[in-house]
């Protein structure tokens, strides 16, 4: 895993993060446990973020991933 921030390469305010396909699999599949196991009135109290954010950046990651040719269904 590798985490860029230089001001010169990547815009200020985002960041870079370089992952294997086994750690975006396990990103992925913390997002899905997290919103599975969370009620939705103490969703943002425990993560920070409201669940609809989670669930776009979910599904952003899933979309990502299905043009991945070597990643399982």
């Amino acid at each position: 895993m590798q985490l860029e921030f230089d001001p010169e390469v990547v815009p200020v305010g985002d960041v870079r993060l370089t992952l294997t396909v086994d750690e975006l699999e396990i990103f992925w599949s913390s997002l899905r446990e997290t919103l599975e196991a969370l009620d939705e009135w103490e969703f943002h109290t425990r993560v920070g973020f409201q669940s609809q954010e989670v669930r776009r950046v979910q599904a952003e990651l899933a979309r990502l991933m299905k043009t991945l040719p070597y990643v399982a269904e």
